[in-house]
């Protein structure tokens, strides 16, 4: 049976832990990816949405 995109969503959802956040500078913070460990930039009141950085979540 094939995954949809909704499930799959839902699951790593579930399983989601807490953005890895390095480094934080007035409304910005520095995250790092929790698939391949590279550090990006998001803005501090969108940060809790980000775990992954935008080349991994394009793999998904």
């Amino acid at each position: 049976m094939a995954v949809t995109k909704l499930e799959q969503w839902k699951s790593e959802r579930r399983i989601k832990s807490r953005p890895f956040i390095v480094g934080e500078r007035m409304h910005v913070v520095e995250i790092e990816c929790d698939h391949c460990s590279r550090h990006f930039f998001r803005w501090t009141s969108t940060a809790a949405a980000y775990w992954r950085c935008d080349d991994c979540t394009a793999i998904v």
